[in-house]
């Protein structure tokens, strides 16, 4: 279904929907093909979905006339500015932390879940692959 279509059908509502196709140009996805997954009467409701959205599902209002994305990487920025923030001294100390057993069972089991498909750190699997190495390597 395209948004058109869907701006139709529930003019002046909040919808769910699913991204069958898009296309991206330069930090922006434009959709062009969704499922309509339901739609929604509260405005609270809808933030709420869209807060709580994962893998192509997105929450619009159909007062809209394009349906587009804007993508933002915070992986880079966050790893950046953490490593700007961090003191030799709070260096010190999270070294001393990933040295306890109960934290490194913690990430044990948190890698084992990653591979049983279930997300424990973020949605990147290069900064919790990343995360892991720096471990292992201190």
């Amino acid at each position: 279904m395209q948004w058109e279509e869907v701006r139709k059908i529930y003019p002046d509502q909040y919808v769910k929907l699913q991204i069958l196709a898009s296309h991206t140009e330069g930090n922006t996805k434009f959709v062009d093909e969704v499922a309509l997954i339901r739609a929604i009467q509260d405005p609270q409701e809808a933030t709420k979905e869209l807060l709580q959205s994962k893998d192509g599902v997105i929450v619009s209002h159909t007062g809209s006339e394009e349906l587009k994305v804007e993508i933002r990487d915070f992986s880079r920025l966050r790893v950046a500015r953490m490593t700007r923030i961090l003191t030799d001294e709070q260096k010190k100390l999270t070294s001393v932390i990933f040295k306890d057993e109960g934290v490194l069972s913690q990430l044990q089991q948190a890698q084992k879940d990653r591979r049983d498909g279930i997300s424990t750190y973020s949605d990147s699997e290069e900064e919790f692959a990343q995360l892991l190495n720096n471990i292992q390597n201190e």
